[in-house]
C-alpha cells in the first residue's frame, strides 16, 4: 500500500510538471515525441483514492493497438531519391549515411508493415498489470469474473487485446475471459464513414490547405538541401513535383517509428537539427487532430465514430452495474482513428472543444500526449454499500474529467448524474 501511495504521488508531480512545460520543451526532453500519434506509450498513472467507502467493481477499456511498425513503404520513394541522387554524383557524404540508415530502418520493417512490435505488446500487457495492481479489490470480487475483450479485425489490434488478456490473467488467472473479432466488433468501435458537418462549422473542409500553409511556414528545408545535395535544384527535379518540404516532411516522419521497434538502429534523428525536427512537429502535430479528433476547419466530421463506441460503452456499462451481474470488464482494442473521436465526443481535458487547426498547438493539444501508441480510455466504476456508483475516467491512465460536467468530488463522478449527461451526448444528430 505504502508503495502504490509513493507511485502514485510521484506520478501526480510528474504530471503537474509536464503539464507546466511548453510542447518545445517536454520535445526537448524526449526528441521521439514529434513522432505524434506514432510515438511510442507513456505510462505515468496518477491516482486519487475513492470517496471512504467506495470500491471498484467494473471496468470499461477502449484503447487503441500498441506500437507497430510503419503502415505502409513509406521509404521506397525517399530511398530511390537518395539513391538515384547519388547515382548522379550529388549525395554529400552526409546525404550517403542518411540513405544507408534510411534503407536500415526500411530493412527492419521489411514484410512487417503495419504489425504490432514487441514493444507494442509489452504496452498493452503492462496496462492490464497496472490495472489489476490499482485496484485489486475489483479483482477479488466472487461472482464477478466474465471479461468480453472486442477487437478490430485488423491483426495488430487482435495482438493487442491477446497482450492485454495475458497481462491480465497474469495477474489473476481466476478471470473468465472471452474474446471476440469480427464484423460486429468492426462496426461498433473502429472508425468507418463520418456523418454530416455540423452547421455551426464551415461548409467546405479547407484544412488540407490550411495545414500546408503551416507546414510552409514552419519547417525550414534551405540547410537539409544543402547538406544532404551538392546541387540542391537538381536533386529538387528527382522529388515528386519538385517539392522538398513534402520530400523530408515524408522522411522525417518515417523515421520516426524507429522509437516503436526492438532493433539496434542508429540514431537518425541526428542527421537533423533540433529546429529542423521541432518545425516537423508543428505542422505534424495539428494534422494529427485534424485526421482523428476534430478541428473548426473538419467540420466534427469524425464525431459519430465516437457517438457509436459511446453507444456500445453505455449498453455494456447498464448491464454491468446491475446487482446480479457477473461482468468484471468490458475491453475493446481498436486503432487511432477510434479512441480519439471517443475521446473528444465525451468532452474530457483538451479534447472538449474543435480548435482551428492553426490554434492547436498553442492551445496546448498535444498529439504525444493524447493519441500516442496504446492510447486508451478506461471507465472504472465504484460502489459502496448502499449500492451508490461513482465512475472515474482515465485518458492514457491518467486521471480526466469531462469539461462540461463538475465531478462528485474529485475525479470521480456520481453515476446518476454522469449517465443523463452522456445519454443526452447520444441525442446528437451526427449522421
Amino acid at each position: 500500500m505504502i508503495r502504490r501511495i509513493i507511485i502514485s504521488i510521484t506520478a501526480v508531480l510528474l504530471c503537474v510538471a509536464a503539464s507546466a512545460q511548453t510542447a518545445r520543451e517536454l520535445i526537448e526532453q524526449d526528441i521521439t515525441r514529434i513522432g505524434c500519434q506514432l510515438h511510442r506509450y507513456e505510462s505515468a498513472y496518477t491516482e486519487t483514492a475513492a470517496p471512504r467507502g467506495y470500491k471498484p467493481f467494473y471496468v470499461s477499456h477502449f484503447s487503441r493497438h500498441g506500437s507497430r511498425c510503419f503502415t505502409g513503404d513509406t521509404y521506397k520513394g525517399a530511398i530511390k531519391v537518395l539513391s538515384r541522387a547519388d547515382s548522379l554524383g550529388i549525395l554529400t557524404d552526409e546525404g550517403r549515411s542518411l540513405l544507408r540508415d534510411i534503407t536500415l530502418l526500411r530493412k527492419c520493417q521489411e514484410g512487417r508493415f503495419g504489425a504490432l512490435t514487441p514493444l507494442g505488446g509489452r504496452e498493452h500487457r503492462g496496462i492490464a498489470e497496472r490495472l489489476v495492481d490499482r485496484c485489486p479489490e475489483m479483482f477479488c470480487q466472487e461472482g464477478r469474473k466474465e471479461v468480453l475483450a472486442i477487437s478490430s479485425t485488423v491483426t495488430r489490434c487482435q495482438e493487442s487485446m491477446d497482450n492485454f488478456c495475458a497481462g491480465l490473467t497474469g495477474r489473476d488467472p481466476s478471470v473468465s475471459l472471452t474474446k471476440r473479432s469480427d464484423k460486429e466488433t468492426d462496426a461498433a468501435i473502429t472508425r468507418i464513414e463520418a456523418g454530416g458537418r455540423s452547421p455551426e462549422f464551415p461548409g467546405e473542409d479547407d484544412s488540407r490547405e490550411q495545414l500546408r500553409a503551416i507546414m510552409d511556414e514552419v519547417l525550414d528545408v534551405s540547410r537539409m538541401e544543402s547538406a544532404f545535395f551538392t546541387d540542391p535544384d537538381r536533386a529538387r527535379s528527382l522529388m515528386k513535383k519538385g517539392d522538398s518540404r513534402l520530400f523530408f516532411y515524408e522522411l522525417i516522419q518515417g523515421i520516426t517509428i524507429g522509437q516503436c521497434l526492438d532493433d539496434e538502429l542508429p540514431d537518425l534523428y541526428s542527421h537533423f537539427t533540433f529546429d529542423e525536427l521541432y518545425g516537423f512537429w508543428l505542422a505534424k502535430n495539428p494534422s494529427t487532430v485534424n485526421t482523428h479528433g476534430f478541428t473548426y476547419e473538419n467540420g466534427k466530421v469524425l464525431r459519430r465514430c465516437g457517438k457509436l463506441a459511446l453507444t456500445d460503452i453505455l449498453t455494456k456499462a447498464d448491464e454491468a452495474v446491475q446487482s446480479g451481474s457477473h461482468k468484471l470488464a468490458d475491453l475493446r482494442f481498436s486503432h487511432d482513428g477510434g479512441v480519439l473521436p471517443l475521446i473528444s465526443f465525451l468532452g474530457l481535458e483538451k479534447n472538449d472543444t474543435a480548435r482551428r487547426v492553426r490554434d492547436v498547438s498553442a492551445s496546448g493539444w498535444y498529439a504525444f500526449q493524447n493519441i500516442e501508441m496504446a492510447t486508451n480510455l478506461q471507465m472504472i466504476f465504484y460502489r459502496n454499500r448502499r449500492g451508490k456508483v461513482l465512475v472515474k475516467f482515465l485518458h492514457n491512465e491518467r486521471e480526466t474529467t469531462i469539461t462540461a460536467l463538475r465531478p462528485y468530488r474529485g475525479p470521480y463522478y456520481r453515476w446518476s448524474e454522469l449517465r443523463p449527461y452522456l445519454l443526452n451526448l447520444l441525442e446528437e444528430d451526427c449522421g
